[in-house]
């Protein structure tokens, strides 16, 4: 075995994924630091504070489908303030009219944190005592020895010198990365060409607060468009999670297709606001009045429409690379971004054996 004494490893993007590979790291002699563009760690399960309320408006709750999920969530990380949310996921079509949801999937466990979503990420964080480096957007790497790196941040500098370097965020974003690094120009362009495949969707989520509670289903926690025709792809409801929004109010988040998203992205936020408005509409009644307060978040990035195959893309990467994240796993789900975070941990493992 080689002496792992000292030996380093940047995690690029503080993402539920890259926290997993942190954590699951925690025990060995691997030094880790993630580096964060953002100001906290969690990504796309991410919660903000809105008119003193917390709201979810990105992932909207995760899964505990694996042994390793529930190991990680029940028992290794603090349970204080986890929920469990009630209710079911309807369905409906591209005509808005509303259908009962598939039983077997609302019949698994949909958790969250009462504090909102991003806890996951940062209870992740603090397990691992991982140190993460926030507001510092990566922007290159040079190879400055045989398997050593050294990292340069967007404003130019030194990051430090890495021994492995961890890849998470959005395969178009590692493209970018990649192309402004110093490295083989051999191994980069078949890494990139692999790479390309991952094609992402954009999403607007759309977040209203009203000052009563709105008439859906009774069981119904959110509505789901099953056919992907409708302006709107998921409408959830924040007051449905337990002690998230106390008295007669509810809160809505809608995620816009992929195709209402691109032929808005660029326009002005009343206009946004105005025709999300009309589409959600269509779903379920909202008072004359209009909504107290609204928000949003354009997710350019909200998640693959294929899965990369990890084999190959490791088999065209310069030694001490890696990668994990939704890329590849072809879809926006936490608990599987999560696996593939553990599953690159223990990658990284096996190549210092």
């Amino acid at each position: 075995m080689q002496d792992l004494k000292n030996q380093k490893i940047a995690i690029i993007g503080a993402g539920v994924s890259g926290l997993a590979a942190a954590w699951a790291l925690k025990d060995s002699d691997w030094e880790v630091s993630v580096f964060e563009k953002s100001r906290g760690p969690s990504g796309r399960a991410a919660t903000r504070t809105i008119n003193g309320v917390r709201v979810d408006h990105g992932a909207n709750y995760f899964k505990l489908n694996s042994p390793d999920l529930e190991e990680l969530v029940l028992r290794e990380l603090p349970s204080q303030d986890l929920i469990q949310i009630p209710g079911e996921v309807h369905l409906f079509d591209e005509n808005s009219e509303l259908l009962r949801g598939d039983p077997h999937l609302n019949s698994e466990a949909k958790w969250n944190y009462k504090n909102g979503i991003s806890e996951l990420g940062k209870r992740i964080a603090a397990c691992s005592g991982v140190k993460i480096i926030k507001e510092t957007r990566v922007t290159s790497l040079e190879e400055i020895s045989n398997g050593e790196w050294e990292l340069t941040s967007a404003d130019g500098n030194n990051l430090g010198v890495y021994d492995a370097v961890l890849f998470t965020p959005p395969a178009p974003q590692v493209i970018e990365l990649i192309s402004d690094s110093m490295i083989s120009s051999e191994l980069s362009e078949s890494l990139m060409e692999l790479l390309r495949e991952s094609e992402y969707h954009c999403q607007f989520s759309i977040l209203m607060g009203f000052d009563e509670r709105l008439d859906r289903p009774s069981d119904c926690c959110a509505l789901l468009n099953n056919d992907r025709k409708h302006a709107v792809s998921w409408l959830g409801f924040e007051d449905a999670k337990t002690g998230r929004i106390d008295g007669d109010f509810s809160v809505i988040v809608a995620q816009m297709s992929p195709q209402w998203t691109e032929s808005f992205y660029d326009s002005c936020d009343d206009i946004i606001f105005s025709e999300a408005l009309s589409e959600i509409s269509k779903l379920i009644e909202v008072p004359r009045t209009g909504p107290l307060w609204k928000d949003k978040q354009r997710w350019r990035y909200a998640h693959p429409k294929v899965a990369l195959d990890i084999e190959e893309v490791q088999e065209c990467s310069p030694e001490g690379w890696f990668f994990c994240g939704d890329a590849f796993v072809g879809r926006g789900r936490v608990g599987e971004a999560i696996l593939t975070g553990f599953d690159a941990a223990n990658r990284i493992l096996r190549g210092s054996m």
